[in-house]
């Protein structure tokens, strides 16, 4: 339901999108204008999107694995934007990582570790380089399925930064179950406070980063996974072997663009400490925090972070 208050110029939502929170809440003359344009365009594109919607775009292509599918501007472009930030982080992010995703158990929440035979299988369909692109035509090939997840809700936002620079807007918190985004000024006029979620606590902090506007993108192993023979297994899967991650807890990414955050949280995620030196080598402009299985926290030089708790 949207609401919208007139005395401070609020609207807000709070809704549920590809199985996601969703939170946005928006200060300004045009609020409520801009909040409308930015549910439906979100909505709208998250249809699209979502590989468990069996009419979306992603279904399309996914079912008609070996042959071109006509879609939507939209859709080319954001698994366009999959395909770039695949290719800079040498793989570690890839959209085709559905046939892993699935044989782990992490669509149908049959969790289950597989045999090495099988995972060795499914490893020849994981191969971003392996998704054609004519026009607004895309084929994947036979064996294949793309899976947004990991730039969806970055993208998302980013299409929200676009409608808000459209119109007279304050400031606007976007929240995207574990991705917040912050625009405008807050209105005390300092610096965006965005916290860390803990990741072993339930209802902690690991620390706030302070930011001027943009996104902070976190993923950890304690929002999907699973626990076999006293060993967690978590939804983030390394494309290169086929196992879930296990050397970091949690990697947040601070930068102006969601969609950018969103992938590259992923990718150092499964990279786990050579992310920083990929960091250091290609994405110094961004902010980085890594939580390792030890609860030491490493964050960038660059990044103004407060530290919460160690424990």
């Amino acid at each position: 339901m949207i609401r919208s208050y007139q005395g401070n110029r609020e609207a807000s939502h709070i809704g549920i999108l590809m199985d996601t929170f969703v939170d946005i809440r928006i200060w300004g003359k045009d609020s409520y204008r801009a909040l409308n344009e930015s549910w439906a365009l979100i909505e709208n594109l998250s249809k699209k999107i979502d590989r468990f919607n069996p009419y979306s775009e992603i279904s399309k292509i996914n079912k008609n694995a070996g042959n071109y599918v006509e879609i939507s501007y939209d859709i080319v472009d954001i698994i366009k934007k999959a395909k770039y930030f695949a290719q800079i982080t040498n793989g570690y992010f890839d959209p085709t990582i559905a046939p892993l995703m699935r044989i782990w158990g992490f669509y149908d929440k049959n969790y289950r570790v597989p045999y090495k035979k099988e995972i060795e299988d499914k490893l020849q369909y994981v191969n971003y380089r392996k998704i054609h692109i004519k026009g607004n035509k895309v084929m994947i090939e036979k064996g294949m399925e793309i899976d947004l997840g990991g730039i969806a809700k970055g993208y998302l936002m980013d299409k929200i930064f676009e409608v808000l620079r459209k119109y007279s807007i304050d400031r606007a918190v976007l929240n995207f179950g574990g991705q917040v985004g912050v625009y405008g000024r807050t209105q005390k006029g300092t610096l965006w406070e965005v916290s860390i979620k803990h990741p072993r606590k339930d209802q902690g902090f690991i620390g706030k980063v302070c930011i001027k506007e943009g996104s902070v993108s976190t993923s950890g192993d304690y929002e999907r996974f699973f626990i076999k023979d006293n060993e967690r297994y978590c939804h983030i899967i390394n494309p290169k072997n086929g196992y879930p991650s296990n050397s970091v807890i949690s990697v947040s990414v601070i930068s102006k663009s969601g969609t950018e955050a969103d992938a590259l949280s992923t990718a150092f995620f499964v990279l786990g400490k050579d992310a920083i030196s990929l960091w250091k080598e290609k994405f110094s402009y961004l902010g980085l925090v890594i939580v390792f299985p030890n609860l030491n926290v490493w964050y960038s030089p660059n990044l103004e972070f407060k530290v919460e708790s160690k424990k």
